[in-house]
């Protein structure tokens, strides 16, 4: 795709989402808003609660239906064999890069009728959220 004002909008917003979603998943934002939450919770276990219901027998359906999909592996882990390591194979991660390519297409034709210069705002706008989102503490 040849460069233009229009498609570097495009990429920028990209990627400041997909930093937006890292950053609302991370283990150190989380664990910064169980604090100012005053919860003793790990991630997962948030994750777990939040997952429509689901319970372990649930995440270790999920897991094995990747695993029996050739999508991931899931191997003991050295330092404690209670818990698994769940890797995607090959294809899970070129199932990913597929999933990754809709969702770009999905938005580049989602903000098509923009014009670069919208875009433009749309991108500033964005980094703007996503700069004070980091910097502004979580509790009071």
């Amino acid at each position: 795709m040849a460069s233009s004002p229009k498609n570097e909008s495009l990429d920028s917003i990209s990627r400041t989402l997909a930093r937006v979603m890292r950053v609302s998943g991370s283990r150190a934002m989380f664990a910064r808003q169980a604090a100012a939450a005053g919860v003793l919770l790990t991630q997962p276990s948030y994750l777990l609660l939040r997952a429509a219901q689901m319970d372990v027998g649930m995440a270790t359906r999920q897991v094995g239906a990747l695993v029996e999909a050739g999508l991931v592996t899931r191997d003991p882990d050295p330092a404690d064999a209670r818990v698994s390591l769940v890797t995607p194979t090959e294809r899970g991660r070129r199932v990913a890069g597929s999933l990754q390519d809709v969702r770009r297409r999905h938005l580049q034709r989602a903000l098509s009728g923009w014009t670069a210069a919208e875009l433009q705002e749309f991108d500033r706008l964005l980094t703007r959220f996503f700069d004070d989102s980091v910097g502004t503490p979580i509790d009071d």
